[in-house]
C-alpha cells in the first residue's frame, strides 16, 4: 500500500489504479516521502496525467519489492514558471522530503535551477530535453534523452531513409527546448554538404494558451510556397504544438515529411483524430516504442494494460522509468536523506530499465540508446539506427 497526499490543485482522483490501494492521508513516520511537480491541468494537465499514471503504477510494483513505503505528495503546476517554482519552494519547505519528481518541460526545469542550486533537494525530471541543463546543478537528474544525444543519429538514418535535400525547420521560440533543438538540428544539418536549409521559421504562444492555426499560418505558407518545394519539415515544439500544426499542414496541402524529436505516439493518435493521415509519414527521433522487444518493456506494456485497459504513452512510459530509477537509488541508499539519495542516483549506470541499459552520466543526464521511428498506419515503426 502506499500514499498519496494532497497539497494544492489535486486532480488525481481521475487517474487511479485498478487494483490499486491508495490512501488520502498524512504521511507516517516510516513513509520514504516523494513530491511530485507536474500539472494536472492547463494545456500541459492531459500529458502531466499519463505520467501520474505511471508513477502510480511503478510504486505499486516496485516498492513492495523493495521492501519500502512510500508516500507521495503531488503539487500542479499548471504547466507554467510561476506554477513550478511555487510548487518547488512548498516541497523545499516540507521536513523529510529530499526529491522530487518534475518539471515537465525544459523552460520550467530551468526555472527552478537556482532552487535546486540554493537548497539540499533533488529533482528527477521525466521529460524535459534541453541538453545543459542538468550541468547546471548536482541537484537536477533527467531521464529523457538531451537534443545532442538523438538529434545526430536521428537525422544521419532519417536521411538515409528520406534522402532529403530541400528542407524548411520550424520551431517555438518560446520554449527552451524547441529552441535548443533547432540550433541542433541546423547545425547537424549544414554538416551535410547535399542538404540546403531554404527556410528557417519560428512561432510563439503566450505562455499556457495553445497554439492556434493563426500562430503559424503565414509561417507555414512561406514554407509550403519554396521552389523546389522543400522535402522535409525539421519541426521543434512542444506536444500541443504538434497536435495544431500538423493537421493545418496536411489541410495546406502538404506533402513534406515532418521529422519531429520526441513526437509522442499520443501525439499521433490526436493529430489523426483531427485530420485522418495528417500524422502518417511522420519520423520521430524518440526514446521508447511500445513494441520494444526488452523483456522488460514488454512486461510494462502488459500491466499497464491489464491496469488502464489500454497501451501506455510515451508520457506514462516517463513516469514510470523514472520512478523505477527512484526506487532503486532508494533500495540502494543507507540512508533516506537528500546526500546519500542523490549519490546512489548519480551512481546509477548500466541498469536495466524499460528503456534499456540505463546509466547517468558525470552531469545527471540520460544514456541509453535513441530511436527513430516513422508513423505507418497510426502507430510507430522503428527503422534501424544509423550513423553518420
Amino acid at each position: 500500500m502506499y500514499r498519496f497526499l494532497f497539497s494544492v490543485f489535486f486532480l488525481i482522483v481521475s487517474v487511479g489504479l485498478s487494483g490499486c490501494d491508495v490512501m488520502e492521508t498524512s504521511p507516517e513516520d516510516t513513509d520514504l516521502l516523494i513530491g511530485v511537480a507536474i500539472p494536472q491541468t492547463g494545456i500541459g494537465g492531459v500529458i502531466g496525467q499519463s505520467v501520474t499514471s505511471g508513477i502510480h503504477l511503478a510504486i505499486q510494483e516496485l516498492e513492495t519489492l523493495s521492501n519500502l513505503n512510500i508516500a507521495l505528495a503531488f503539487i500542479d503546476t499548471r504547466a507554467t514558471v510561476m506554477g513550478t517554482e511555487d510548487a518547488y519552494r512548498q516541497f523545499i519547505g516540507m521536513e523529510n522530503l529530499p526529491v522530487i519528481i518534475g518539471p515537465l518541460t525544459s523552460t520550467n526545469t530551468e526555472a527552478i535551477i537556482p532552487m535546486l542550486n540554493e537548497n539540499d533537494i533533488i529533482s528527477l525530471g521525466p521529460t524535459s530535453s534541453k541538453q545543459g541543463l542538468s550541468a547546471q546543478s548536482e541537484n537536477l537528474f533527467r531521464l529523457s534523452l538531451t537534443n545532442d544525444r538523438i538529434i545526430p543519429t536521428g537525422i544521419s538514418t532519417s536521411k538515409a531513409n528520406l534522402d532529403f535535400k530541400n528542407v524548411a525547420t520550424l520551431y517555438n521560440s518560446g520554449d527552451a527546448f524547441s529552441i535548443a533543438s533547432n540550433e541542433s538540428i541546423v547545425d547537424e544539418l549544414q554538416a551535410y554538404n547535399d542538404i540546403t536549409v531554404v527556410v528557417q521559421a519560428s512561432y510563439s504562444a503566450q505562455e499556457g494558451t495553445l497554439l492556434s492555426e493563426a500562430d503559424v499560418s503565414s509561417q507555414l505558407d512561406n514554407i509550403l510556397s519554396t521552389t523546389p518545394p522543400v522535402d522535409a519539415i525539421f519541426l521543434s515544439g512542444l506536444s500541443p504544438d504538434h497536435d495544431v500544426i500538423l493537421p493545418y499542414a496536411y489541410r495546406k496541402g502538404n506533402s513534406a515529411s515532418f521529422v519531429i524529436p520526441l513526437l509522442s505516439i499520443a501525439s499521433v493518435h490526436t493529430i489523426n483524430s483531427r485530420e485522418p493521415g495528417a500524422a502518417e509519414g511522420a519520423v520521430t527521433f524518440s526514446i521508447w516504442l511500445s513494441s520494444s522487444p526488452n523483456s522488460l518493456s514488454k512486461t510494462f506494456v502488459e500491466s499497464y494494460m491489464n491496469n488502464f485497459g489500454a497501451i501506455p504513452d510515451d508520457w506514462a512510459t516517463r513516469g514510470y522509468a523514472a520512478t523505477s530509477l527512484l526506487i532503486e537509488a532508494f533500495r540502494r541508499s543507507p540512508a533516506y536523506d537528500y546526500n546519500s539519495v542523490r549519490n546512489s542516483l548519480a551512481d546509477i549506470r548500466d541498469f536495466p530499465t524499460i528503456l534499456g541499459s540505463f546509466s547517468f552520466d558525470h552531469h545527471g543526464d540520460a544514456v541509453y540508446d535513441p530511436v527513430v521511428a516513422v508513423v505507418r498506419n497510426n502507430d510507430f515503426s522503428a527503422w534501424p539506427a544509423m550513423s553518420k
